[in-house]
């Protein structure tokens, strides 16, 4: 029997040439004996059977199965089955529709009822409408409708067939080539991420060299709005079509391009920041005595958190000449601006010596040997034979549209889904950069302040009055301290309602303003005192502000002036520790004299850190090859491990609040006899990394507002179990 409880976790664009006539989308008749793709739910029983020859996917009773599928690129999309039946009465049926607006509606194909029930005949039928053309995903469903005790229906020649479009086939042909390239003509559209990667028949460019890389894009660009919130098109002067210019050292190490500026970089552009990742080097056939390099980048609105993923590559000559470069953005991690953008850059390359080169190729080198083992989120079935894998990045809690990436960390290993754009899937996967949003609360508040109380016994009782002046004037913060604002319960708010005062702090304009003195007096200001600290549980960012600010003067107090509560507490005793990318080497600041880390939200990575960071907190409990690097009883109780330290309620029961981590109840969803409280941390938008109590670690990053998880923790129990008490 299937134990799938979910449809297909990732959709793969078909690309085909281009054609007036139809052409096959989608194909399942099952003759390979296996059903991989199709999830099941309800009562009843899935399995494939044989007659004649012929393998079909029996279903029984009041079992349904699911395919999800997209036609992105395709028109005149038709979908067709067929189904055989038995032992149906009046007003059963063996049911097949689409729906393509997430169930919402459903789109019926074929019906066989009663009185065409012999259990051998194959009935076909076929649907074609409009609304199924150019979908991020159709969900493709079979099912027994009525009372369905005893019924059987054999699914089998499922097919969905379409013309792949003028537009989706110019995206597929576009070819970078040298004459494109050394050209003058613009990028007319969005092409393959292929073609940003080494093709299939590419060979090592064994090439070595370091100096200076400048790309300005200031030739030209166009931007595809598909969603703005805020109206940031309409703006005046933010240039948000064209990317900031890009200047850094590089050094080439094998195949690998290193950019000597890692994490977030800073720029005189309206509004974007930027942050480079490693990218390749590689020569295709062909194309004698020129080098081909591509650089992951990602575009990041400055003072907040939103990270659009691009790429751009050039051509590199024997001599250092170089090409001109083509650029393109397809993806994001934001949930109020999403856009399409490409164009040409001019590209100056000048080869000189870099300091530190030899520092950073082995920097480069400890990175990519700390990271966890990397498997395809398909290979969970073949490691823990009867697990769901389609509950992890399920379709039925995120739209796979707004999907940046998910995976799973068990037994050290990091079981990865998809990282698609909307022009095929990111060539460079490990290197695409993600945003924390509120992640940041758990990974910077919670393990920064755990760190300062291993360092500095009693920090956590320290108060927030005596160490951020803003706050001490009226006395309503006399009493907080660093753990209570860690814990959202300063006692000062307006609203115990989820998000209003949270929504009240963006109305003020706390999270626009650029310096930290405007940050604090907005923060120690926004809300009246209700009642003692430590009672009542109120999401307030404010709050992780100024801990983080109490945070800083009270290290300088202890270490000195330069003292910094990130690179300190966190950069080179953990991140460093676990072998982190250099992406994390900084964060998000105040843009004054001050550089106030902003503690709440800020923080970029790349997918491997979460994985790493997730199995260290977990698994492992803070600890680095056996040696402890975080307090471990501080660790546990925000983990939902001491059970005498849960922390608050929060407004949503079974939500939970603790040490900047939140808390979930999986009794509450079923399959626990007693209360099972599961860590787990949240961003804005949609990103979630839940720690199981079994040693696995879940996450996804996504921008659809969607947070549903629990599917997936309750996969795991496949692995182990993760209830505390008898089950």
């Amino acid at each position: 029997m299937l134990t799938r409880a979910a449809t297909l976790a990732a959709l793969v664009l078909v690309a085909s040439p281009a054609s007036t006539s139809a052409e096959d989308i989608f194909r399942e008749t099952f003759q390979d004996g296996d059903a991989d793709g199709w999830g099941s739910a309800g009562e009843g029983d899935v399995r494939l059977t044989t007659y004649a020859d012929n393998i079909s996917m029996r279903l029984s009773n009041a079992v349904m199965v699911f395919a999800a599928v997209t036609t992105q690129g395709y028109d005149q999309v038709s979908v067709s089955a067929a189904f055989a039946a038995d032992d149906l009465e009046r007003g059963e049926a063996c049911v097949f529709d689409v729906s393509a607006n997430e169930g919402a509606d459903w789109i019926e194909v074929l019906r066989v009822g009663d009185g065409r029930d012999d259990a051998l005949t194959l009935h076909r039928g076929s649907f074609t409408d409009a609304r199924l053309d150019n979908q991020a995903r159709i969900i493709l469903r079979a099912r027994i409708a009525g009372n369905s005790n005893d019924d059987l229906c054999w699914l089998d020649n499922v097919a969905i067939t379409g013309r792949w479009t003028a537009e989706a086939a110019a995206v597929e042909a576009f070819r970078m080539d040298p004459a494109f390239l050394n050209g003058a003509g613009p990028l007319p559209h969005p092409v393959s991420t292929s073609a940003y990667a080494p093709s299939p028949r590419a060979s090592a460019a064994n090439a070595v060299g370091m100096g200076r890389l400048r790309l300005d894009p200031q030739g030209g660009s166009t931007i595809r709005i598909l969603l703005d919130r805020f109206g940031f098109a309409a703006m005046p002067n933010t240039a948000i079509d064209t990317p900031p210019v890009i200047d850094t050292g590089f050094v080439i190490h094998g195949e690998r391009l290193l950019p000597v500026q890692r994490g977030l970089t800073l720029t005189e552009h309206p509004f974007w920041d930027y942050v480079l990742t490693p990218g390749r080097v590689w020569r295709e056939p062909g194309e004698t005595g020129w080098m081909r390099a591509a650089l992951p980048f990602a575009l990041v609105e400055k003072n907040a958190n939103c990270v659009h993923n691009g790429v751009v590559t050039f051509l590199i000559g024997p001599n250092g000449e170089t090409s001109r470069a083509a650029w393109q953005i397809g993806s994001e991690t934001c949930a109020y601006f999403q856009f399409d953008a490409w164009g040409m850059a001019a590209v100056t390359l000048e080869r000189a010596q870099v300091a530190g080169a030899d520092a950073l190729k082995r920097r480069d080198d400890a990175e990519r040997a700390a990271r966890l083992p990397v498997r395809p989120i398909e290979a969970l079935g073949q490691a823990y034979p009867g697990i769901d894998v389609t509950a992890f990045g399920s379709p039925q809690d995120v739209d796979p549209a707004a999907m940046t990436t998910f995976g799973l960390v068990v037994d050290g290993v990091h079981f990865t889904g998809g990282c698609q754009t909307r022009f095929g899937a990111y060539p460079y996967c490990e290197e695409m950069v993600l945003p924390s949003y509120s992640l940041a609360k758990s990974l910077f508040g919670g393990l920064g302040l755990m760190q300062l109380e291993a360092r500095h016994p009693g920090a956590r009782e320290a108060l927030i009055a005596d160490y951020v002046p803003e706050c001490a004037a009226d006395g309503d913060w006399d009493a907080v301290s660093f753990e209570h604002a860690l814990d959202m319960a300063t006692g000062l708010y307006q609203s115990t309602e989820p998000d209003v005062d949270e929504a009240a702090a963006v109305d003020a304009d706390f999270f626009l303003v650029g310096s930290h003195a405007r940050k604090a007096a907005l923060a120690c200001s926004r809300y009246p005192r209700r009642d003692a600290p430590g009672q009542t549980f109120v999401y307030h960012t404010t709050a992780t502000y100024l801990l983080g600010a109490g945070m800083q003067a009270f290290l300088q107090d202890r270490e000195g002036p330069e003292a910094d509560i990130y690179r300190d507490l966190l950069v080179e005793p953990v991140w460093r520790a676990l072998g982190l990318s250099a992406t994390m080497d900084e964060t998000r600041r105040t843009v004054d004299d001050r550089a106030q880390p902003f503690v709440g939200w800020g923080l970029v990575m790349q997918r491997g850190d979460l994985a790493r960071l997730l199995d260290f907190l977990g698994a492992n409990e803070g600890a680095v090859d056996g040696r402890q690097v975080l307090d471990r009883a501080a660790l546990r109780a925000a983990l939902q491990r001491d059970p005498s330290d849960r922390g608050l309620p929060a407004p949503a029961p079974p939500l939970g609040y603790n040490d900047g981590f939140w808390s979930y109840d999986i009794q509450r969803y079923g399959g626990c006899r007693q209360s099972t409280p599961i860590a787990f941390m949240s961003g804005f938008g949609g990103i979630i990394g839940a720690i199981i109590p079994n040693g696995a670690a879940y996450y996804y990053v996504s921008d659809a507002y969607q947070f549903r998880w629990a599917r997936a923790v309750m996969a795991t129990e496949a692995i182990s179990s993760f209830c505390t008490g008898l089950n």
